[in-house]
């Protein structure tokens, strides 16, 4: 058992809003009321694979590792919150506020994130493949060296946000990006991307940095093609 480290909630009278759902909110609250105080450490994890979480606000809340495959998210507020390996698989998020969370080590494979807000975001070694961001905000986002490949993020806020690391590149492979916002984006990136807005368009090497630049993101470093 640790110290506790973080400023993450964890009790339910942290809780700012409650899911209308009653499967939803007993899910809830069994996990706040299993968590130790003064630990880190977590012995049970939010099982809320499927629930619809519609109209709660969470933010701020400890969901480290919570399964929300699946769940209906959409409008729910989660500002500030503690995503770290949570399950977003096939979740529909359409319009959420995850602004500020951290999604680091994140599952949100098919996810449908439309019109999400995203901003600030710290998606380091994230998976979000097939995901639909169409619309989001993920200005100031860090990607790290998630993974986005075939995601949709046409017309995405992505200004101000940092791609990559020193230890490695975030994969954008055939992700669709016209009509993103990247003013002043810089970091690593790996193709190719599609910036085809109606039809694929796949760019890479030379012709994809040079995209970025005309984009007003002339910093983004590109990888070399794997042969």
């Amino acid at each position: 058992m640790g110290e506790m480290t973080n400023d993450y909630l964890r009790s339910p009278a942290d809780v700012r809003g409650w899911p209308a759902n009653p499967a939803a909110r007993q899910a809830l609250q069994r996990y706040l009321a299993a968590l130790p105080e003064g630990t880190d450490d977590i012995e049970q994890l939010l099982d809320a694979e499927g629930l619809d979480f519609s109209g709660a606000d969470l933010s701020g809340l400890d969901l480290t590792g919570a399964d929300f495959s699946g769940a209906q998210l959409s409008g729910v507020r989660l500002a500030g919150a503690d995503l770290y390996r949570a399950w977003l698989i096939a979740a529909t998020l359409h319009g959420a506020d995850l602004s500020r969370c951290r999604l680091r080590k994140a599952e949100g494979r098919q996810c449908d994130a439309r019109d999400a807000v995203l901003r600030g975001v710290d998606l380091e070694r994230a998976e979000f493949e097939h995901a639909d961001f169409r619309g989001a905000v993920l200005a100031g986002a860090s990607f790290g060296r998630a993974r986005l490949p075939d995601a949709d993020l046409r017309g995405a806020d992505l200004r101000d946000c940092v791609f990559g690391s020193s230890a490695g590149f975030t994969v954008l492979r055939r992700a669709r990006l016209a009509g993103c916002r990247l003013t002043r984006a810089t970091g690593r990136v790996r193709g190719p991307i599609d910036i085809g807005a109606d039809n694929p368009q796949l760019v890479d090497s030379t012709d994809l940095r040079d995209w970025f630049a005309e984009q007003g993101a002339p910093l983004i470093e590109v990888a070399p093609p794997r042969s």
